[in-house]
Order: C-alpha cells, then structure tokens, then sequence
C-alpha cells in the first residue's frame, strides 16, 4: 500500500531559530478562514454599497478579488521565517522572498507606481 505525501513534506525550516519559531507558534495553528467579498456579483448584500464605492474609487477590484494561497504550510512557513520588523527579505523553501511594494505587486500583477496616489484619492471618496 502507497502512503501519501502530505503538505508537511514539504516544509523546509532555515535554521533552528525558525524551526523552534514554527513548532511553537503554526505547527498546531488551524489557518484562519479567507473572509472577503466576492466582487464578480452585484449584490449589493454581498458588497454593501459604501464599501463598493471604495473598492471602485481606488480601483481595487482585481486586489479583492486576489484569492488567498492555498498551501497553508507554505503560509506557516512564511511567518516562522519573519523574525523582524526590519527584515527586507526572507527565505522560504530556499528561495529569498524579498519583501516589498513591488514583490506583492508582481504577484497580484499589479502596476509598480513610485508615487503613493492613497491619501488624495482617500480624501475624493468622502
């Protein structure tokens, strides 16, 4: 009879400070259910329309819609390696993530922007 390989196998733990991190904190963590909206409908119970107003103002559509990883212990091991505030890079699975504006905005393949537009189009919303 074959066994089968969990997500689990895959974890690859840095070093011991992570590794003790880890076991302490996620090993026996359940994850945390995805809450958000579903943005494809137009039910205005599922986005309630102030909400709605927002998203669409700062043209956040494609964010909320960006659905979570599905490999929680990929999850896990992300937050057991970040063991400072001032990390600007971690390594996960052997690889460097870096950790910055423009990291997240390739993986939500979103444009890069220098220019911070939040604040002006925060004070436009209201």
């Amino acid at each position: 009879m074959s066994r089968k390989r969990t997500r689990s196998s895959k974890t690859i733990l840095i070093n011991e400070e992570v590794k003790e991190q880890f076991d302490s904190i996620f090993k026996h963590q359940p994850m945390m259910l995805e809450k958000g909206f579903n943005l494809k409908r137009n039910d205005v119970m599922v986005v309630p329309v102030p909400i709605r107003k927002i998203i669409n103002a700062l043209k956040w559509e494609r964010f909320c819609d960006v659905r979570s990883l599905s490999d929680d212990e990929l999850v896990r091991e992300f937050y057991a390696s970040l063991t400072t505030q001032e990390a600007t890079e971690i390594i996960v699975r052997k690889k460097k993530v870096p950790l910055t504006s423009k990291s997240v905005n390739d993986l939500l393949n979103l444009p890069d922007v220098e220019e911070d537009e939040y604040y002006p189009m925060m004070n436009n919303i209201n």
